[in-house]
């Protein structure tokens, strides 16, 4: 197998990298940037697609060509598997399900509503994100409720030629999924495997409002954990074989995210503090693995959602 490369039909350069039999990572190029967000193509001999993510809706061009850089014809996706539905990893799923009406979405029960119907979904994110929205995400379209499929925990599903295990791992999200290819020893961990850059060996929990729940994330841990997985692949940050030592640093550092909000609050820390305070543990845990990374791993998961990730923890449990 080959890493593949090619331009996709309004120019954008395709970037697809094999990584075993029938599965390649899709760069979605997030921002013009390489190693932000990833989607998974899953392929069988019969060249039946599923994805793994779809990445939000401004970064559909770098998908389409990446899929057509591994040798495919994005028309021919029949599944469509989500993480969870924040935008930066389920954004242009309404798009996709509207230009490809036999297209199955999967997910878990709590997020399928949301798809059918995102206007609480796009609410949320706009106060967040405020009059950045499109430029960020891009349109956020509703997918007709007969192209959406709830998941049940545990379940196995047969997609791409595959068996692949749906297990519910709350934490970053409480509707959150990861997607488990017992055949090949990968889970497709979404964020409740954390973010980490290409190169370093800094595993940041994305600790993003409104669901942060540190107890549910140990939980999902330790269900991954139990898997003994040859491979993670990450939807920020892509593929990363020490399972062990990656799986071992992801609770001490959401830990130390929470002892530092924890500290900075009491201490009276606003948001922009705070923001300035996390930027600055993130920046000394990756050490010198220069700028690149550290500009990546903020796009992944910015400093100023984990401030007010944390701080709403920690209020709504009165810790401050």
């Amino acid at each position: 197998m080959a890493d593949g490369a090619g331009m996709g039909r309004d120019g954008t350069e395709g970037d697809a990298v094999a990584l075993d039999e029938g599965v390649w990572q899709i760069d979605l190029g997030f921002r013009g940037r390489r190693g932000v967000i990833a989607a998974y193509l899953l392929v069988d001999v019969g060249g039946d697609l599923t994805l793994i993510e779809s990445g939000p809706t401004t970064t559909l061009p770098a998908l389409r060509a990446g899929i057509r850089a591994a040798g495919f014809d994005p028309a021919r996706l029949t599944s469509l598997l989500l993480t969870h539905i924040h935008l930066d990893h389920a954004g242009a799923a309404g798009v996709l399900a509207r230009e490809l009406p036999g297209l199955v979405v999967r997910t878990h029960p709590v997020g399928a509503p949301h798809l059918v119907d995102p206007a609480k979904l796009v609410a949320s994110a706009s106060r967040i994100y405020g009059d950045r929205m499109d430029d960020l995400w891009g349109e956020v379209a509703s997918i007709p409720a007969e192209q959406v499929v709830a998941l049940a925990d545990g379940e196995t599903l047969s997609v791409a030629g595959r068996p692949l295990a749906a297990l519910f791992t709350p934490g970053h999200a409480s509707h959150h999924v990861a997607f488990w290819d017992a055949a090949r020893g990968t889970v497709y961990t979404g964020d409740v495997g954390g973010v980490r850059m290409a190169g370093t060996g800094y595993v940041c929990p994305p600790a993003s409002p409104p669901e942060v729940d540190p107890e549910a994330w140990a939980g999902s841990v330790a269900r991954l954990r139990a898997l003994a997985a040859r491979r993670l692949c990450l939807t920020h940050g892509g593929p990363f074989a020490d399972v062990e030592a990656h799986l071992d640093g992801l609770l001490p550092n959401l830990a130390a995210l929470r002892e530092l909000a924890l500290a900075e609050l009491r201490a009276g820390a606003d948001q922009t503090a705070l923001t300035a305070a996390i930027h600055a543990h993130v920046a000394a845990a990756l050490g010198d693995a220069g700028p690149d990374a550290l500009e990546n791993l903020e796009w992944a998961t910015p400093s100023y959602l984990a401030a007010a990730g944390l701080t709403r923890l920690l209020t709504k449990r009165g810790e401050v």
